[in-house]
């Protein structure tokens, strides 16, 4: 196959995807199956794929050490690689081996660790790259990373490339002109694949966003009050584990909850038990379906105390709890932000130390208020934190903190979100050790 044919055949390949592996080191592709789309993937005689594009999104890679070895195994031609996804991992720079790669057009960085806004210098020497992505990471506080931003220009085969930035993408303005209606066509099959590729992601927003809102507008009420309001007519007072099957049931067949569900609330309802904590704080009670789980699971004498920052949802899952059959000095509801209420559990709650934590509220947060409990002395030595949510929508700066901290002993629960077991989601359990 001559290089025009290449071209040509390459760039409507599939992509070689490896996102949600949990790869910690590059050499581990070698070993991986890539996922499989409608079409497969286009081999050479060698064995090695002829696409143009490498997706390792939503992994968890620090380092792309032996990243060209391994693309040269992969690929029959690394060098043309024009795609590369590397979203949602736990990087901290932008590698020197990405600017090796001259055809690079599309560079997804978005949800890592990189620190430094002058990383991105790193790039100016691709002249074909037109898209890249780095919201998500520890740079968006950096100072003027807001602001316009303007490496020196490259020049490429005597046309004057000019970089822009913007708060949420960083890329490089394309040439003036138009798309040709053949290059258009060739990147239709890749379209139609992602279309078909990321249909669970379209449904759940489907769900989650149009419908909801829809409902929201014709009824008058919120989506954990139509729920609470389904749970009053069809559950049984004072026995939580039929509220818990009712709000399941309701979620699946009616309105899609976006509750913690029954996989993820085995694997917390397990921890309470194995762990049996004096004192439980849950940041993010939602509907106050994840409340029912801890309140089940806890020894006697046990104490929950679990915060919600909206009234309204707020005053939702009250009812459920009550409904349930758990008192006050049992379960106590706190409403308020996360943020307002960690500095004042102890002297105005009375809470000394939570043995366990809940954090399923905002992932954004999530490495903040587990600075903010390291720092009010909440957490004991052997405390348990559990985090939600960590691959989807994800908190990649909360994973690289408890990592890299040295104060945490790390292990993750991979689930699925309820009622779309498609899309990977995981929970993180951490060890705390002590302040070190």
């Amino acid at each position: 196959m001559n290089k025009r044919d290449y071209m040509n055949t390459s760039v409507q390949e599939p992509p070689l995807d490896y996102s949600f592996r949990s790869i910690h080191v590059i050499q581990d592709l070698v070993n991986e199956e890539p996922r499989t789309g409608l079409r497969p993937l286009k081999r050479s005689k060698s064995g090695k794929s002829l696409t143009q594009s490498l997706w390792l999104n939503n992994n968890v890679l620090n380092d792309l050490r032996d990243f060209n070895q391994v693309a040269s195994q992969l690929l029959e031609h690394p060098e043309n690689l024009a795609w590369i996804d590397l979203s949602f991992n736990d990087l901290t720079s932008i590698d020197p081996v990405l600017t090796t790669f001259f055809n690079l057009s599309v560079l997804y960085l978005h949800g890592n660790s990189i620190q430094r806004l002058g990383e991105v210098n790193k790039l100016a020497v691709l002249p074909r790259l037109r898209s890249l992505t780095l919201h998500g990471n520890p740079m968006e506080e950096e100072k003027g990373y807001s602001r316009p931003w303007t490496p020196p220009p490259v020049l490429c085969s005597g046309k004057l490339w000019v970089w822009d930035s913007l708060p949420t993408s960083l890329h490089p303005r394309a040439q003036v002109g138009t798309m040709s209606p053949a290059i258009a066509l060739a990147f239709l099959p890749l379209v139609v694949t992602l279309l078909v590729r990321y249909r669970h992601y379209f449904r759940l927003l489907v769900r989650t966003v149009l419908l909801r809102s829809l409902r929201d507008c014709l009824s008058g009420l919120q989506i954990e009050e139509r729920a609470f309001s389904y749970v009053l007519t069809h559950a049984l007072p004072g026995d939580p584990g039929h509220i818990l099957t009712t709000l399941d049931h309701w979620s699946s067949c009616c309105e899609y909850l976006s509750h913690m569900g029954p996989v993820k609330g085995q694997i917390l309802m397990r921890l309470v038990e194995e762990k049996a904590p004096a004192c439980v704080l849950e940041l993010g009670t939602y509907c106050g379906y994840s409340t029912l789980l801890i309140a089940r699971a806890l020894p006697p004498g046990g104490r929950l105390l679990t915060v919600e920052r909206d009234p309204r949802t707020a005053a939702v899952a009250e009812k459920l709890i009550r409904l349930a059959g758990f008192d006050e000095h049992m379960v106590e509801l706190i409403v308020g932000s996360s943020e307002d209420v960690i500095p004042c559990l102890r002297t105005q709650y009375q809470l000394s130390r939570a043995d366990l934590v809940l954090l399923a509220h905002r992932p954004r947060c999530y490495l903040r208020d587990l600075q903010l409990l390291e720092a009010h002395a909440l957490l004991p030595a052997g405390a348990t934190v559990l985090a939600d949510h960590v691959l989807f929508p994800g908190a990649p700066r909360f994973l690289q903190y408890a990592k890299s901290c040295g104060r945490y002993r790390c292990r993750l629960h991979h689930t699925g979100l309820p009622d779309f077991p498609a899309i990977k989601d995981g929970i993180a359990q951490l060890t705390y050790a002590g302040p070190g």
